[in-house]
Order: structure tokens, then C-alpha cells, then sequence
């Protein structure tokens, strides 16, 4: 299992390097990593503080994983906070029925392929990481 929790580690760490990045320098094609809206072909340039605070935020997740295997601070309600973010990953997958998820109508954009071949399928995979490392430990 903690193979598990390193790869989950893993994952979160270079996602959040990813956000650190697009807060530090921009990002080169918003098109590609978020959402345009329905019946428009412009995409808002997210906030460089939301994407720091998207980067904090995969760090703190990724820390909950990682101190699955060095127990550096024992909590048992981390377990339920694990629990959470798997359903969080869950969710995301699955969308909001409008503009990210398998279930999305807006797929009128090079971020709406992208959201279905990649970013929602990797949303899922997380979530269901997460959710057999907390079940089966």
C-alpha cells in the first residue's frame, strides 16, 4: 500500500509544480486548460493567485499521502480527510454537467476533448486510488 500512497504522491506533487508554474509564468494556452464558455469562443485567463492557491491546495493532499507512509503526524481523522479527497477526485470526474466531467455539455472546445481523454480519466483513476488505499488499509 504504500507504493500506493507514494504513486498518488507522485501525481498530486507534479500537479501541483504544474499550477506553480502556470501562477509563476502564465499559461501559454488557457484554451487547453480551461473551460470556454457556451456559445463563446473566449476563454478567461485564470488568476495567477488562484493557481498558486490550486497548487497549495494539491500539496496539502499530497501530504496526507505521503504521511501514510512516514506517519509523521498521527491523526486518525487523516484517514477521513483521504476519504474526502477521493470522493473529491470523484466528483470532478463525473463534472458538473455543464462545463468539466464525462457528463459535460459544453464540448465545444480543445479544453472539452482534453477534459475527456485526459483530465477527467485521470480525476477518476485518482479517486479510486485513493479510495482502495484508505478501504483496504
Amino acid at each position: 500500500m504504500d507504493v500506493l500512497a507514494i504513486l498518488i504522491s507522485i501525481v498530486l506533487i507534479i500537479l501541483a509544480i504544474l499550477h506553480f508554474f502556470w501562477a509563476l509564468f502564465g499559461i501559454k494556452e488557457p484554451g487547453a486548460v480551461v473551460p470556454t464558455a457556451l456559445g463563446s469562443n473566449q476563454v478567461k485567463t485564470p488568476n495567477k493567485i488562484m493557481a498558486a492557491l490550486v497548487g497549495v491546495i494539491l500539496l496539502g493532499f499530497a501530504f496526507v499521502f505521503i504521511n501514510k507512509i512516514i506517519n509523521y503526524v498521527a491523526f486518525g481523522w487523516l484517514r477521513y480527510v483521504s476519504i474526502g479527497i477521493g470522493i473529491i477526485f470523484i466528483v470532478r470526474a463525473f463534472g458538473d454537467f455543464k462545463y468539466v466531467g464525462f457528463f459535460k455539455t459544453a464540448k465545444n472546445s480543445k479544453f472539452s476533448a482534453l477534459d475527456t481523454r485526459y483530465y477527467s480519466p485521470l480525476c477518476l483513476l485518482m479517486g479510486i486510488l485513493v479510495l482502495i488505499l484508505e478501504l483496504l488499509n
